[in-house]
């Protein structure tokens, strides 16, 4: 069976809805499943029970948990590529495309680095790193073949539990829409990653809390409500299940380039188009470092994405705002762009700067991190307010989203009024705080309140040494 991964998810009540059919069932992909069939009441038994047909048949070939699987018998090489059901070899071919689009971070091809960590787990025996990690770098080393199809070698075994989940939501639901064609609205939820197609009987969304991937408990608040309308979701992270060797807890994700689990890694929540893509996105922004998962998500149509770092800061994509529920979806007050100066300074082994740009409320309570130039945390920590607020609890995350050193000169980046989380901020009192600091050289910490709505007239500072003009003004466009 394949297991599922993404447990922050649950579907929040639209309110009373014309008599829906609502079907439980357990040990499901070794999960449990929920199914919903709005607006067609009549044939609602058929489109679960072909719903069910189509996760069976595809499990049957590809799971690797089943040595009966037609992936497991082509993994031991008992069936040619020529002979794979048609599943498998587009599930293997996607996997192949992911690979590429996410720089190897999302990958297929670690069945065998999985097997060791499950003996290692059973034996409670950590297994040698280094040669794990030259079975990694071997394995990445394959180049890939036409239409993504590779044949299994010595070390090669494909595990696709990363995508196949997502892969399963995506054929059930186009059986159960087959089954019950005058359905209004169609939910399959397997494992807490799910597929939503047209709309409840009731209500013009599916409403989906987002939970706290720190807090996965039942019933506790979520982080986030999303709206949903034919689209898919999916959650990736490491807590909620992994490898126990002695008294260490290893998180399940391991890294592609070594072979390793992941430490201190994100979690990710993903909204796609299919239930394949945001099943495979999921897994990849937990691998990646943040800003390249976000700019890879912003490249893909109708794509979101909520990424969480392991010390629980969140990072919204550019379309995960809009995908907030009523209430935190309302546009904030006219944005503002933001103009700085990293000065050129006359002095012998000059280095430039380390630097941070973000948001706080009057009360020094952080809003929204914009900007981190600098890509060792050593140096990181010598911008002490900024530190405070991101850096000294989450040095990976930090890293994760900053980016190199700049030469001297004009810069701008823009503020679209919402938080770290992307819900709109209200008009108020803000605080834009940008901080500077240099190898050889000095700190400077510049604080500008500025109003978020009403006022339109830029606002202007100017720093001493580390930083030079700084300029605040309302994009009225």
């Amino acid at each position: 069976m394949i297991r599922g991964i993404g447990l922050w998810l649950a579907l929040a009540s639209p309110g009373l809805a014309a008599a829906p059919v609502q079907v439980q069932r357990e040990g499901v992909l070794g999960t449990s499943l929920e199914m919903q069939v709005d607006g067609d009441e009549m044939r609602a038994s058929r489109a679960v029970d072909a719903a069910l047909g189509e996760i069976a048949r595809l499990e049957q070939q590809l799971s690797t948990w089943r040595e009966d699987s037609a992936l497991s018998r082509y993994n031991d090489g008992h069936l040619a590529a020529e002979r794979l059901p048609e599943a498998v070899s587009d599930v293997l071919a996607r996997c192949e495309h992911w690979r590429a689009e996410t720089n190897g971070a999302f990958s297929c091809r670690l069945g065998a680095l999985i097997a060791q960590w499950r003996q290692a787990d059973a034996d409670d025996q950590v297994p040698e790193r280094m040669v794990l990690r030259r079975q990694a770098r071997a394995l990445a080393a394959i180049d890939a073949a036409p239409k993504g199809m590779l044949d299994p070698a010595i070390g090669l075994r494909f595990d696709v539990d990363g995508i196949a989940k997502g892969y399963i939501l995506d054929r059930a639901l186009a059986r159960a829409r087959r089954a019950a064609p005058r359905a209004s609205g169609i939910r399959i939820d397997i494992g807490g990653d799910a597929v939503y197609w047209g709309h409840p009987e009731r209500g013009d969304a599916w409403r989906v809390d987002v939970a706290d991937p720190k807090r996965p408990v039942d019933n506790q608040p979520g982080i986030a409500q999303v709206r949903l309308a034919s689209q898919a979701i999916a959650a990736s992270g490491h807590h909620s299940r992994g490898y126990t060797i002695g008294r260490r807890q290893l998180s399940h994700i391991l890294d592609p380039q070594d072979g390793w689990p992941l430490s201190y890694a994100p979690a990710a929540t993903v909204i796609a188009n299919d239930a394949a893509t945001a099943d495979a996105l999921a897994t990849a922004l937990t691998v990646m470092p943040i800003r390249d998962g976000i700019a890879l998500v912003d490249r893909i149509e109708g794509a979101a994405a909520l990424v969480v770092s392991d010390a629980g800061i969140p990072f919204a994509s550019a379309r995960w705002p809009s995908a907030l529920d009523a209430g935190a979806v309302s546009a904030p007050p006219v944005p503002v762009l933001i103009d700085y100066e990293i000065p050129a300074n006359a002095v012998d082994r000059y280095r430039k700067p380390y630097l941070a740009v973000w948001i706080e409320h009057e009360d020094g309570r952080a809003v929204r991190q914009l900007h981190v130039l600098g890509d060792r945390s050593r140096w990181l920590s010598e911008l002490p307010r900024w530190w405070r607020h991101y850096g000294r609890n989450d040095p990976a995350g930090a890293l994760g989203i900053a980016r190199p050193t700049r030469a001297p000169g004009q810069y701008t980046l823009a503020w679209d009024g919402r938080d770290d989380r992307g819900r709109a901020m209200p008009a108020g009192r803000y605080v834009l705080r940008v901080e500077a600091a240099r190898e050889h050289g000095g700190h400077e910490d510049i604080a500008l309140p500025f109003p978020l709505g009403g006022a339109t007239s830029p606002l202007r500072q100017q720093g001493q040494t580390e930083i030079g003009r700084l300029v605040l003004r309302y994009d009225k466009t």
